[in-house]
């Protein structure tokens, strides 16, 4: 049986912008894989072994494509691949804040004295990108349906029916639901300014303190490594 840990959202807001200063400041490849060993260590004891098998197989892609193309001209693809690695570590601790339900993160926010503004946008974040990745499945089974882009490669070969096919339909389902996570939201009571309760249990306890302690203390132990 896995060990699953709940923490606030504030926790892992606050383990986010830890994460970014540890980002910044790992320079050498050891320090950066450790970042990257930090993050998944930081999803498992979450209970998201699949989300931490993702992003470590992404980093590996990133870093044999670096390897592979270090030797070649492709110079912009190199940095592309190399700013994706980089940001690897920021996207699994942001996976796990959108993890959480968007009732928790706002109920969490308003008691931070947060602006209504920015936590509506941060709600709407996070229940938008989990439905476009499901538009975007949609649109490539339909586009599979149809025969188009039958094989992965298909799209080199063709970039401009590519953006014809996939991208415009993306960015008119985009614009729809928009719309209609608007309109759920203001139907949910968004805009209402009483305080706002939660059914999901709010507050630091003692796994969130234990958390931050051990995060910070394994950030410093990164930070002092040497190559």
């Amino acid at each position: 049986m896995s060990i699953k840990v709940r923490l606030d959202p504030r926790t892992h807001l606050l383990i986010l912008l830890l994460m970014s200063l540890l980002t910044l400041i790992a320079g050498s490849s050891a320090q950066t894989i450790a970042v990257m060993l930090l993050g998944m260590l930081y999803l498992l004891a979450l209970g998201l072994p699949r989300k931490a098998v993702q992003y470590g197989l992404l980093f590996i892609g990133c870093k044999a494509a670096i390897l592979a193309l270090s030797g070649i001209v492709f110079g912009t693809f190199v940095i592309v691949f190399y700013t994706v690695s980089r940001m690897i570590p920021l996207m699994m601790v942001a996976s796990a804040l959108l993890a959480c339900s968007p009732s928790a993160i706002m109920c969490a926010f308003e008691r931070m004295r947060l602006p209504k503004n920015l936590i509506i946008t941060i709600c709407l974040l996070t229940r938008f990108f989990p439905v476009i990745m499901q538009e975007m499945a949609a649109i490539r089974s339909g586009m599979r349906a149809r025969g188009i882009f039958k094989r992965w490669y298909s799209v080199l070969q063709k970039p401009a029916l590519a953006y014809e096919c996939f991208l415009m339909p993306l960015v008119v389902r985009c614009l729809k639901l928009s719309s209609e996570l608007a309109a759920s939201a203001v139907l949910r009571g968004i805009e209402c300014t009483a305080n706002r309760s939660s059914v999901h249990p709010i507050g630091i306890r003692a796994a969130d303190g234990a958390a931050i302690l051990v995060f910070i203390a394994l950030s410093a132990g990164i930070c002092v490594m040497v190559e």
